[in-house]
């Protein structure tokens, strides 16, 4: 009888420790995850720090591609010399887009960015960036040019999106409306150069839209104008929207088949696809600075002249834009501007391609999405996000990291 009292007294003092085992051990890990979770969130709060509030080295690293290609020592995006915190280069981003349709010569990927911040081999991220208010510019109807057999769009639906994806409705929408003459000029060398500009404003409703309709505006234009007295007219729609005081701004133009619809501006050269004849003095500069102050429309937009620096189908020339940009598959054309404004959030490129003339809107506001690693859900991650400043135009910027032991 006392042997067996003996033996369950044991058991359950056994049981009681190994309870007591399990208690403090999961008190343990619980209380490591913790600590583990405060380490990656101050890894992750270090590493957004870095990249919205410092310029990078060398600081000019963006525009500066000939000396610096390839020798960056530390990677960030703030612009460089400026007193404004979150105040972001638009070079550098531009650096980090990279566009389906025309891969960035001088693009800098996920693993070069890890290398640079100290993350290869133990972090994982994702490097979100874009607009907070973002805008589906769609075509409904189109006027058609008397004497001629080609038209240009005229009725538009603007759709106003947020940061989240949610539909904007009370926000004021202005369609800048440019209409552009190609005409012949001296040695028959086609010119290109703003016609008209017309404006229109609505509100969007409560599924974020709203009508531009500009077909008025071209009908009583086109009744002044002789038929046949241009080669060409092509037409740009440039959108600024003010939402309680958030302001964005972006551009359209209508491209037919597999045309060349962008390219990209870092510094002052164009890099464009290989295929597109620039038309000579036919850049054409939206100056922020005017459409964010007063509404005077007539000087928003400036023409400046654009030279041809090399032309991706030779050798690049021993130009160092045209050697960086071009070195192995000789596909750009790289374009030099006279100059490229402060505040300019998108040039318009007249061009002619394969026998078309047609108009290039580079947007320099892009829509980045950088990956290092594989991003499985569900993971211990830590995401931040930060509101910078593009052209003084919102623009936000995500950061998801994790470790690649618990990913």
């Amino acid at each position: 009888m006392h042997a067996t009292l003996e033996y369950i007294g044991v058991t359950i003092a056994i049981i009681f420790i190994i309870l007591i085992a399990q208690y403090s051990l999961a008190v343990f890990l619980r209380d490591t995850a913790h600590v583990r979770e405060e380490q990656l969130y101050t890894v992750a709060e270090r590493i957004m720090d870095k990249i919205v509030l410092t310029p990078g080295d060398p600081p000019d690293w963006g525009y500066n591609f000939t000396a610096y290609n390839g020798t960056l020592r530390d990677f960030g995006l703030a612009q460089y010399g400026t007193r404004t915190p979150y105040e972001l280069d638009p070079d550098k981003i531009m650096r980090l887009a990279n566009l389906t349709e025309l891969p960035n010569p001088l693009f800098i990927n996920g693993s070069y960015i890890a290398d640079l911040l100290g993350l290869s081999g133990e972090y994982g991220f994702v490097l979100e960036m874009k607009p907070l208010l973002s805008h589906e510019i769609t075509v409904l109807d189109y006027y058609p040019i008397p004497g001629r057999q080609d038209d240009v769009p005229a009725v538009f639906r603007i759709k106003l999106k947020n940061y989240y994806d949610l539909n904007v409705p009370s926000a004021n929408i202005t369609g800048i409306y440019t209409l552009i003459k190609v005409e012949p000029g001296v040695g028959n060398v086609d010119t290109a150069d703003i016609e008209e500009i017309f404006t229109r404003t609505n509100t969007t409703n409560l599924r974020g839209e709203c009508i531009l309709d500009f077909m008025e505006d071209l009908e009583e234009f086109f009744r002044k104008i002789p038929p046949g007295q241009a080669k060409k007219y092509l037409a740009i729609l440039l959108i600024h929207t003010n939402w309680y005081g958030f302001v964005a701004v972006d551009a359209f133009t209508s491209i037919t088949g597999d045309a060349p619809a962008t390219g990209y501006v870092v510094g002052d050269y164009i890099i464009l696809e290989r295929d597109v004849e620039v038309l000579p003095r036919s850049a054409i500069l939206v100056k922020d600075e005017v459409i964010q102050a007063v509404p005077e429309y007539r000087s928003l937009l400036t023409v400046v002249a654009i030279s041809l620096e090399c032309n991706g189908t030779s050798p690049p020339a021993t130009t160092p834009a045209c050697y960086v940009i071009n070195s192995g598959n000789f596909q750009y054309k790289v374009y030099k501007v006279e100059y490229v404004e402060k505040l300019s959030s998108h040039i318009f490129v007249i061009a002619q391609w394969r026998g078309e003339y047609i108009a290039i809107v580079i947007d320099r506001i892009p829509k980045i999405n950088i990956r290092y690693g594989t991003y499985y859900e569900p993971v211990n991650s830590v995401v931040l996000i930060r509101e910078g400043h593009l052209f003084n135009y919102p623009y936000i910027v995500k950061l998801t990291i994790w470790r690649f032991t618990e990913g």
